[in-house]
């Protein structure tokens, strides 16, 4: 038996996909079975894997479209190994990803340990390592809490996660879910007795950012991720709320020039959270900076080049 299910959700993409599983397929931890779960009717896909040989790549072929959820949580289900690795199909990891996330998992203090990395993401043009900090607060506050101006804070991007099958089988991803699916099932996770974060100090992924194609979390509505937010307001902070709100959610209305997004979701984020002056002036230079110039000074700050491998 495996002692590591990686599961990988897919639709559409079998250049990129092969990429990905030979990555899972690299890693040091022979141990392992590689799960792809096609989401929906895809014979170019399914042609593409009948080219792998090795017997650890198992297919899951979905007979209509479930969304990137409910694939996941699919795939968790035909698992067979005590712990369940996610990667996106246009993603890759390191070759020692899974060994060393299942170090950190044995000596975890949890039982039902969630554990996670930084991870390199990759831009056309530069390579930055995220997030910047350990997590070292509540999970909600951690990943939805604004900073610092730039990008990168508080990112647990799906592909670095590992958990154990028994915890995705009590937890699992929210079904339909089109965007936010790290932060909604990460908070809800936390809440399951004996389950707690752990974190690896080093990346282990390389998340390829800002290239002109669909992924799976690529769906932009601000009145979607509006609506998610006030959602999950029980379960996090008046502060990550009210954050989420002046920034995340402000910079998905901003950069599709939705000026009608802005009274609303200020006016939520006062009177439904918790705001803080450095929120309100990030918020105001979202609307007010074009987002060409903000990229330009995150490229000039943030310039943590990555050696890969």
């Amino acid at each position: 038996m495996p002692i590591v299910s990686v599961v990988i959700p897919t639709r559409n993409r079998p250049a990129l996909l092969l990429r990905s599983v030979r990555s899972a397929l690299s890693q040091t931890l022979r141990d392992i079975e590689v799960v792809v779960v096609i989401d929906g009717p895809d014979e170019l896909t399914e042609a593409s894997l009948a080219t792998v040989q090795d017997a650890r790549l198992r297919v899951v072929s979905l007979p209509e479209s479930l969304g990137g959820c409910e694939a996941r949580n699919r795939g968790a289900e035909a698992a067979q190994g005590k712990w369940v690795a996610y990667l996106d199909d246009d993603d890759e990891w390191m070759a020692e990803k899974l060994d060393k996330q299942l170090a950190k998992g044995s000596t975890s203090k949890f039982r039902l340990p969630v554990i996670a990395s930084k991870l390199i993401a990759r831009s056309p043009t530069t390579d930055y390592i995220w997030p910047w900090s350990e997590p070292h607060m509540p999970i909600g506050d951690y990943m939805l809490r604004r900073r610092s101006p730039f990008k990168g804070d508080g990112v647990l991007q799906t592909s670095t996660l590992m958990a154990p099958r028994e915890l995705l089988m009590i937890c699992p991803f929210t079904k339909g879910l089109r965007k936010h699916q790290e932060a909604d099932w990460l908070i809800r996770a936390m809440e399951v007795p004996e389950a707690g974060l752990e974190f690896v100090s080093e990346p282990l992924t390389i998340w390829y950012i800002e290239e002109k194609r669909q992924g799976i979390g690529a769906f932009n509505d601000w009145r979607y991720s509006l609506d998610w937010a006030n959602r999950m307001r029980p379960k996090i902070t008046p502060e990550a709320y009210s954050s989420f709100l002046l920034t995340y959610v402000a910079a998905s209305a901003s950069n599709h020039g939705h000026w009608k997004a802005f009274m609303p979701l200020l006016t939520s984020s006062i009177n439904r959270g918790s705001a803080r002056p450095i929120q309100l002036i990030l918020f105001l230079g979202i609307w007010l900076v074009p987002v060409q110039a903000r990229s330009f000074l995150r490229g000039l700050v943030t310039h943590h080049k990555a050696p890969v491998k």
